[in-house]
């Protein structure tokens, strides 16, 4: 409904008989520079055609994206598997040195605080023990924050590396579904939690979940074309 399927067939028969002109009249060099010129010009014409429902379906499906993402996008940690945990103050938020980290039981921080005052951000590495939603508690002057880390070996679970984030940012939000929002008046900026990224295993080849919706996309697409009676 929203691309002219009558002008897209008509470019690409006019495409097809400028290719065959190349093949009939290889010879002669001044119809093949032409033929060549008029394939050009009606490949621009197809893209315009196109591009009004490419731009139609863009919303609905980048919206899509992101919702895949937050479910394929990375994996919760196994038991033994470390990562880092980043947080991030406000501006003028407070001092690095008086922020402290315990974990409960099923977590075990493995590092001291590395404090990096250019970025006003403070990171530890954590090692997973046990699988299940463990605990983090990030003592900051003045207030307590838990954060959730998660402990899986399987099944799909929604995690994102942005963990928490102050409850400012739409973007933050749309971007990541799994997104928890800290408190209005909360010293912390964010919390990041550095989750592996998730492959997806076919015939032991590890492929990206992005490459299987691309491949998966043209192939129904052109499946379906005569079903829908669309010109592709």
């Amino acid at each position: 409904y929203t691309s002219d399927q009558q002008k897209i067939r008509e470019t690409k028969s006019k495409i097809r008989a400028y290719i065959f002109e190349l093949s009939l009249f290889k010879d002669e060099i001044g119809i093949v520079l032409s033929a060549q010129k008029n394939i050009f010009i009606y490949n621009l014409k197809y893209i315009k055609y196109a591009l009004k429902p490419m731009l139609f379906m863009m919303i609905p499906l980048v919206l899509i994206l992101i919702q895949l993402e937050s479910w394929y996008g990375h994996r919760p940690l196994k038991p033994d598997e470390s990562a880092i945990v980043s947080l991030k103050l406000r501006e003028g938020g407070h001092t690095l040195s008086d922020i402290t980290l315990t974990a409960g039981k099923g977590v075990i921080v493995e590092t001291p605080p590395l404090r990096i005052p250019d970025q006003n951000e403070i990171d530890w590495r954590i090692r997973a023990r046990e699988t299940g939603d463990q605990d983090l508690t990030f003592n900051v002057p003045g207030e307590e924050i838990r954060q959730k880390v998660i402990v899986s070996e399987k099944g799909l679970v929604q995690v994102s590396p942005l963990a928490s984030a102050s409850a400012s940012g739409f973007t933050d939000t749309l971007l990541n579904p799994a997104l928890r929002h800290l408190p209005g008046d909360s010293r912390v900026e964010q919390i990041k939690i550095d989750y592996p990224a998730m492959s997806i295993e076919i015939y032991k080849w590890h492929v990206h979940w992005l490459v299987i919706v691309f491949v998966l996309s043209i192939v129904f697409g052109f499946a379906l074309k005569g079903l829908f009676r669309v010109e592709i």
